[in-house]
């Protein structure tokens, strides 16, 4: 009888931590007084020099080449002249290397309503290395002429035992006045939330395939 219960507890462990790492990946989105917040979790087997080169290239993209972003980390975000409830259209970006500030100018297309026509944008977009082996990249919105008042965004590369990478990443965002009126919770979710998580998919890919072409 104690043989039994013992291997029916290991069956149950067994299936228990199973259904954990079938479940590590998680994404989530509150609203708090006019601001939404969504974090986003996923984990990936590649060495964690690889990870920090593709955020080196994130990085570099965002600075001297944002066009190329729409081959990998924006890519099948639906962004460039895709049929959606909101288009975002990159016309032009330069950096400026004594301030680290990139100024961009889009078209935003709300289809069947109105587009918004040389919007401007400035980030600063940066990487980190912490001591204990986590690496951050984040990208600060500090203005932007209709779109939203602020945002910010983060991924968060995090070591983990046998050559794991855990990737967080989380974005704060607070809307301009008319798209604080448009983008209802529901929206946001049908709008943001799915391109959050798509983009860090598109950037666990790009780890993904560096660590298949180095092996």
């Amino acid at each position: 009888m104690k043989k039994r219960t013992i291997l029916f507890l290991l069956i149950l462990f067994s299936s228990f931590s199973h259904a954990i790492n079938a479940t590590s990946d998680s994404i989530s989105t509150i609203y708090t007084d006019g601001e939404f917040t969504t974090q986003y979790k996923t984990k990936l087997k590649v060495s964690n020099k690889i990870a920090n080169d593709v955020a080196d290239y994130l990085v570099n993209d965002f600075h001297n080449s944002p066009e190329n972003l729409f081959k990998w980390a924006l890519k099948d975000l639906g962004l460039q002249n895709k049929s959606n409830e909101l288009i975002i259209v990159f016309k032009s970006s330069t950096n400026d290397t004594k301030t680290d500030i990139t100024h961009g100018i889009f078209d935003i297309v709300i289809p069947n309503f109105t587009t918004f026509g040389g919007i401007k944008v400035d980030a600063i977009v940066s990487k980190t290395k912490y001591y204990n082996g986590e690496t951050k990249v984040t990208a600060n919105i500090i203005y932007s002429s209709l779109l939203m008042k602020n945002a910010l965004g983060t991924l968060t590369i995090i070591p983990q035992m046998n050559n794991e990478q855990l990737l967080i990443t989380n974005v704060k965002i607070r809307f301009g006045w008319f798209f604080n009126l448009f983008i209802t919770k529901n929206r946001y979710r049908s709008i943001v939330q799915w391109r959050i998580k798509k983009f860090t998919e598109n950037f666990k890919n790009e780890c993904l395939k560096r660590q298949k072409n180095r092996n």
